[in-house]
């Protein structure tokens, strides 16, 4: 028995040695591929980048690809059928932007891709892989974002699931200065306040010259009745936008926010500020 085992493995080592080194080559391969496709992004070629992707990894079973086509597919797009079919383009160095040109609505979607579903199942597959979740999170903020999709659940119920994937997310070490402000962000549009601090300092402590971290801070200390800290965001976002438009805004807000400073320091009974 000893020895048919020993001849079993003999016989076993070269294949598993060929195993290895094709697993070994296809990563490699794939690895190539996804640093080609996001170069292709770089230099503004969506379409070539998409279609390099697809045949990359056809039948959507692959998390890296996936998650790169999630990427694309939410940022990219110059036109959609309810976040399930694309359009992309290869644009040059001074056309419009994707998201100006959707707006023109000049497009047709025609790239199959739903991404909830793909994400969804691969999920299942994959449960302890926690990009997958975030990448969730970043589909449901789009689908707030954007209006176009998922029109039956209401609004409150896409916060809810991108505070859920994106709690998940952040709780295994994925997240970035973008997914905490749209965590703060979904906590924020559904009343809670309170809920939506820490996401919105840790968006300012990844990326401390955020204005829009620091504006949606201020109203929600403003909500809070923490004028002192209310004001001094409001002050850091009018500072670091740095188009007229939103400075604008963040001006307004800081009015606001003046304005209850001086209703609390002269009105009795009202919280006095320092």
């Amino acid at each position: 028995m000893r020895r048919f085992v020993l001849l079993l493995s003999l016989l076993l080592l070269p294949w598993l040695g060929m195993a290895q080194t094709k697993a070994a080559s296809e990563a490699a391969a794939q690895a190539t591929a996804l640093r080609r496709a996001n170069q292709l992004v770089l230099e503004r070629h969506y379409e070539s980048a998409w279609k390099l992707l697809k045949v990359l990894d056809p039948l959507n079973v692959e998390p890296a690809v996936v998650l790169q086509k999630t990427e694309l597919a939410l940022k990219y797009y110059t036109d959609t059928d309810e976040l399930k079919r694309f359009a992309f383009r290869d644009l040059k160095l001074l056309d419009l932007s994707p998201d100006s040109l959707r707006q023109l609505g000049q497009d047709t979607a025609r790239y199959s891709f739903p991404v909830r579903q793909v994400l969804e199942k691969l999920q299942q597959q994959n449960p302890d892989n926690y990009k997958l979740d975030r990448a969730l999170g970043d589909y449901y903020f789009t689908v707030q974002q954007c209006d176009c999709a998922e029109q039956t659940l209401g609004e409150d119920e896409v916060f809810r699931r991108t505070i859920k994937h994106y709690q998940q997310a952040h709780d295994h070490g994925q997240g970035d200065y973008l997914s905490y402000f749209a965590l703060g962000y979904s906590y924020q549009r559904l009343g809670q306040f309170t809920e939506s601090l820490a996401p919105f300092e840790r968006s300012i402590q990844l990326r401390k010259n955020y204005p829009t971290s620091h504006l949606n801070l201020a109203f929600v200390y403003l909500e809070l009745k923490e004028f002192e800290k209310a004001r001094d965001h409001a002050r850091r976002a009018q500072r670091l936008f740095p188009d007229a438009a939103h400075k604008e805004d963040a001006g307004y807000l800081l009015s606001q926010i003046e304005e209850r400073i001086k209703t609390a320091a002269s009105s009795p009974g009202l919280p006095k500020a320092p």
